[in-house]
């Protein structure tokens, strides 16, 4: 492979208007300047394609509303680099973040990458503040890592164009899990790259919490919704533990953020709503065979 492969990052879209323009600006600012951008519109009812269509030479593709998995796939058949690299709308980047993503596979021949840890780009909002303020915890990964550069990984953030279509590329029935699709299907692993580190927006409404949790649902792949039977009560059977569920759910989530200030009611609202929202998922799962966001 070249020292300085171009690399394509591939972006799905669907509704970001509030959020395409800064991933964009970040990415344009990286410190590896060959790169091309290509934004997969998703179906977008709103403005994202014409916020998109501001930014000089940036590639605008329009898709289809299959999902992110559908939307990666289409991307990177249409991308020119040697090196694809997957991210989200709702996401900003160090300025290193492109260059350090990509060094293990370049230098090193690694399969594929991924970035070290994400901080959430919203920590004022209570419902992020609830969410998380690490989507990987960097203390966590700080331990794993050691005096090691990389640690394994199950997401495929950065993978060769040549390699990524020898395995068939994302599998869109995994929904929110498509970029773990080599690893599911190959047992396959990543590199995560210490250096190489972002930030992701949590939701910051109850109603995003919701969306969000039951695309989360819809995509679970839990060894009980495997059973033919005993699947179609997984939905009944959370309901009818919701209140017990939510108050340990709680009261785990708080103590992993290191934050029982907002236990009360904050935690508590914003777990049921995450809750149910992951039983509508499983439902639309189970009973409608969909998984799309």
């Amino acid at each position: 492979m070249k020292r300085n492969p171009l690399v394509s990052v591939v972006i799905p879209a669907y509704n970001e208007e509030k959020d395409i323009g800064a991933c964009i600006t970040s990415l344009q600012k990286q410190s590896y300047k060959k790169i091309e951008i290509i934004i997969v519109d998703d179906g977008s009812k709103d403005r994202t394609r014409e916020i998109v269509e501001g930014f000089k030479g940036v590639r605008l593709i329009e898709g289809k509303h299959k999902g992110p998995g559908f939307s990666r796939n289409l991307g990177a058949e249409k991308a020119k680099g040697e090196i694809l690299v997957f991210v989200d709308s709702d996401m900003t980047f160090d300025k290193n973040y492109v260059k350090e993503l990509i060094k293990p596979i370049v230098e090193e021949g690694a399969l594929g990458t991924e970035d070290g840890f994400q901080i959430a780009a919203n920590q004022d909002n209570i419902w992020s503040k609830c969410w998380g303020q690490y989507t990987r915890s960097y203390d966590e990964n700080v331990k794993k890592y050691g005096n090691k550069k990389y640690i394994e990984g199950y997401i495929f953030r950065a993978i060769s164009k040549k390699e990524f279509f020898k395995m068939g590329g994302f599998d869109p029935s995994y929904g929110y899990a498509d970029d773990l699709t080599f690893y599911f299907k190959y047992g396959v692993s990543s590199l995560r790259v210490k250096k190489a580190f972002c930030y992701h927006k949590n939701p910051e409404t109850l109603k995003a919490v919701y969306k969000q949790s039951r695309w989360i649902g819809a995509s679970l792949d839990n060894v009980f919704l495997r059973i033919p039977v005993l699947k179609y009560l997984v939905p009944w059977i959370l309901v009818l533990i919701f209140p017990v569920a939510i108050l340990l759910l709680s009261i785990k989530r708080s103590y992993r953020n290191k934050n029982f200030r907002t236990l009360v009611p904050w935690m508590i609202i914003f777990m049921a709503v995450r809750y149910f929202g992951t039983i509508s998922g499983i439902f639309r799962k189970v009973y409608l065979k969909d998984n799309r966001r």
